[in-house]
């Protein structure tokens, strides 16, 4: 199978892993709906909060506590290539240590949380709601609504993304998505003597969420695509 990706121990060392989005949709099961099914251990405290849907039956994940147990498990799973999988605000408890508590309220399901660890199953509509989006080299993390501008990770105190322009083409805030090649732009500047590229700025309306979002930036894209080449280099030199 695909190996993980993670984030350099060093940035010296410049030991990359391939992106491969197919390994991230073998950790859950698709199901009807475009929705995904998984589970997750997390041992307790569990550093979220649960709350009713406001608009259907049922209980999700409202918000995840900073450098909680849970916020922890992210890290270890998206960040340092542990296997298993991740929660993202919005997702659906269905079922608590094996019992199914689909469409029930939070008071029938906070009971059954019980023992040192919890094992959650949840559910998730991959097609919507936001996206974990990762930058590296810094391995900040940040849960951002489709749509929105890349720049906003800055305004909330994530990333803090620079660039040294007037016009949008010094490339000091250019993220490379390593996944699909994309390339976004994530300041706002604009001159009218020249016009600025025309690189996406915003996170993607169309992406599967189970997914994590990384963005590279400049120098450490081109770190990667140093490392590409030298690896399809030596491929070809084994054959």
């Amino acid at each position: 199978g695909a190996r993980r990706a993670r984030v350099p121990r060093k940035a010296e060392e410049e030991e990359f892993i391939e992106y491969d989005p197919q390994d991230w949709v073998k950790r859950v099961k698709m199901i009807e709906g475009e929705r995904a099914v998984f589970d997750v251990t997390i041992p307790k405290p569990l550093g979220l909060v649960p709350a009713n849907f406001p608009n259907r039956p049922g209980v999700g994940v409202a918000k995840i506590t900073p450098d909680g147990n849970t916020d922890q498990l992210n890290r270890r799973v998206i960040v340092d290539g542990e296997e298993g999988m991740w929660v993202l605000e919005g997702d659906e408890v269905v079922a608590v240590n094996g019992e199914t508590v689909e469409g029930k309220s939070l008071d029938e399901v906070a009971p059954l949380v019980k023992g040192d660890s919890v094992t959650l199953t949840l559910c998730r509509h991959y097609m919507a709601g936001p996206v974990k989006v990762v930058f590296l080299p810094s391995g900040k993390v940040a849960t951002m609504k489709r749509g929105i501008e890349i720049l906003k990770a800055a305004e909330v105190g994530v990333e803090d993304v620079s660039f040294s322009c007037k016009e949008g083409w010094c490339k000091a805030c250019w993220h490379t998505d390593p996944m699909f090649g994309v390339v976004y732009r994530a300041c706002k500047a604009y001159s009218r003597k020249k016009p600025p590229p025309k690189n996406p700025r915003t996170i993607p309306q169309t992406w599967n969420n189970v997914v994590p979002l990384w963005l590279l930036n400049w120098r450490e894209s081109l770190k990667y695509a140093k490392f590409k080449r030298e690896k399809r280099e030596a491929e070809k030199k084994e054959r």
